[in-house]
């Protein structure tokens, strides 16, 4: 008999949030909360263990069908100082930020070696985990979210970047290209960056000048890098030409630009969404990403798309029908619709219920 359920761990100590979950659910990382025996008698996976895709193919081969696994509770990746240290100078860039684009809105001058030393800081102080980016959007927002997108656009870029395979001076500077993309919002009128809500016609089309007036911007700046200004110029450019201010085609829009696009879409649509009533979660947003792969660079957001549904993987989140519990299992062609498994121990599909998905991280 396999000795596998709940009944058969009434004698023993019990764990912390003991639930029983069917094996095709497992995932690597997920703590084995009972031996598991084999109808023979031999132990499979034993009490304590670390789930491993050798270890669900085992289960699998021998039919084993629900385990008991320990659901601990999110560990809060802030504890650790390396985390901690780059919160500190997260915030620390964003209030820098804010008072350089206001200096820059006052005088009509970039103050780049603010903006430099605010990139320098935020490089120095990135961890090498991506699993960084979801903890950005558990902060508290400031009062203007250009600053904090401006940041959160500058962390993405470098990441990307890394991933890539870039060399270190190189994501340098398009980190620093991530963090001025949005420069040409100074001149913007206040009540342009301060809608809430989807803007009307008239007012998006003076929204989009505001890579005109960073154009303008740069070119003062003689000492701005001039991939850094192409970067900057292009970011709002599309692979199908749909983009602006030129319409430009895939191979003639700069390759700064493509990362940042990227960031900028997928933080876009974290911070500054302009639907009223609209709240993406990373989950959510990277099937943004999905839908507008062919706008943007494929092999770039494919990479970022994998790195972060590996991240994704664990955390705890809200449904929109209000439940809580932790994904499983990530759907890489849906990620909103993952496997969840919710507080009191039920799992769900969430490609298999009408209406639900992931609201956003708890």
């Amino acid at each position: 008999m396999v000795q596998n359920r709940k009944a058969d761990y009434e004698s023993q100590p019990k764990a912390t949030n003991v639930v029983e979950l069917q094996v095709k659910y497992l995932a690597p990382g997920m703590q084995i909360a009972r031996d598991i025996f084999s109808s023979d008698g031999k132990i499979l996976v034993s009490q304590g263990k670390e789930v491993s895709q050798h270890s669900i193919k085992k289960l699998q081969d021998w039919q084993i069908e629900t385990v008991l696994i320990v659901q601990e509770k999110a560990a809060n990746p802030l504890i650790r100082s390396e985390v901690q240290q780059f919160i500190n100078t997260y915030n620390q860039s964003i209030d820098v930020i804010s008072k350089a684009f206001e200096k820059t809105r006052e005088t009509q001058e970039i103050p780049l070696e603010v903006f430099a030393a605010a990139n320098k800081e935020i490089q120095e102080n990135i961890p090498a985990s991506g699993n960084i980016i979801d903890q950005l959007y558990n902060l508290p927002p400031c009062d203007d979210y250009t600053f904090r997108h401006s940041v959160n656009v500058s962390v993405i870029t470098a990441l990307i970047a890394g991933w890539l395979g870039y060399p270190p001076d190189i994501v340098n500077q398009m980190s620093l290209t991530g963090l001025l993309h949005d420069i040409g919002k100074s001149q913007l009128p206040q009540h342009i960056l301060n809608q809430p809500n989807l803007l009307s016609n008239s007012d998006y089309e003076l929204y989009k000048r505001h890579t005109h007036y960073g154009a303008e911007l740069l070119q003062k700046n003689l000492d701005i890098p001039q991939t850094v200004k192409h970067g900057i110029t292009a970011h709002h450019e599309r692979e199908d030409g749909s983009g602006y201010p030129y319409a430009l085609l895939g191979d003639k829009i700069h390759p700064y630009a493509k990362i940042v696009a990227i960031a900028d879409l997928y933080d876009e649509g974290m911070t500054i969404s302009r639907e009223e009533g609209m709240l993406l979660s990373p989950y959510a947003a990277l099937e943004r990403l999905k839908d507008n792969i062919y706008k943007i660079e494929a092999k770039a957001a494919i990479t970022f798309i994998n790195r972060m549904t590996n991240f994704l993987s664990g955390n705890v989140v809200a449904l929109t029908d209000g439940r809580i519990g932790r994904v499983v299992f990530i759907n890489k062609d849906t990620p909103s619709r993952s496997i969840i498994l919710i507080n009191d121990g039920q799992i769900v599909d969430l490609t298999e219920t009408r209406g639900v998905h992931i609201f956003h991280l708890v």
